[in-house]
């Protein structure tokens, strides 16, 4: 086990993310592994999440629903990280843009992102989960998961 001290990059040791400079950092295998999941996004029998519930033991008990990603989710999830969608920059700034707003407000606002923006708009999503449960459930079920893979599929 490797020891740490003060000046290691803890960062870089527990999460290598690339830091995104331009376009051309995402190769067609990185647009086509995101775009590989339209099919899967724009079937409306699709659920990001599904409820399991656990019957309790006796009258007395009482058990909370339990969210459970379906699997589809849990490689999409998965995916992003292995194709470095999720990628290290200020995105608590960037939602606060006019960039960020126009691509989540707007049905078409996203038919003309670049691989960076798409990028930026998905490690948002993403890192937002963390601190929010169900963001990106809600970006399934807004059609946002959809048009983000659907613009992939049109920059290969």
């Amino acid at each position: 086990m490797k020891t740490l001290n003060v000046k290691d990059d803890v960062k870089s040791i527990y999460n290598p993310i690339k830091q995104v400079v331009q376009d051309s950092d995402f190769s067609t295998e990185n647009l086509k592994a995101l775009a590989d999941f339209w099919p899967v996004f724009a079937n409306p029998k699709f659920r990001w999440e599904i409820e399991n519930t656990i019957e309790p033991k006796s009258k007395k008990e009482f058990t909370m629903p339990q969210r459970i990603w379906d699997k589809e989710a849990t490689t999409f999830h998965k995916m992003v990280y292995e194709q470095e969608w999720v990628v290290d920059f200020d995105w608590t700034g960037w939602v606060e843009t006019k960039e960020f707003k126009k691509m989540m407000d707007s049905q078409n606002g996203i038919e003309t992102a670049t691989p960076v923006q798409l990028a930026k708009l998905i490690t948002a999503l993403v890192r937002k989960e963390r601190f929010c449960e169900g963001t990106l459930s809600e970006a399934a079920t807004s059609g946002l998961l959809e048009r983000i893979t659907r613009r992939a599929s049109q920059l290969i």
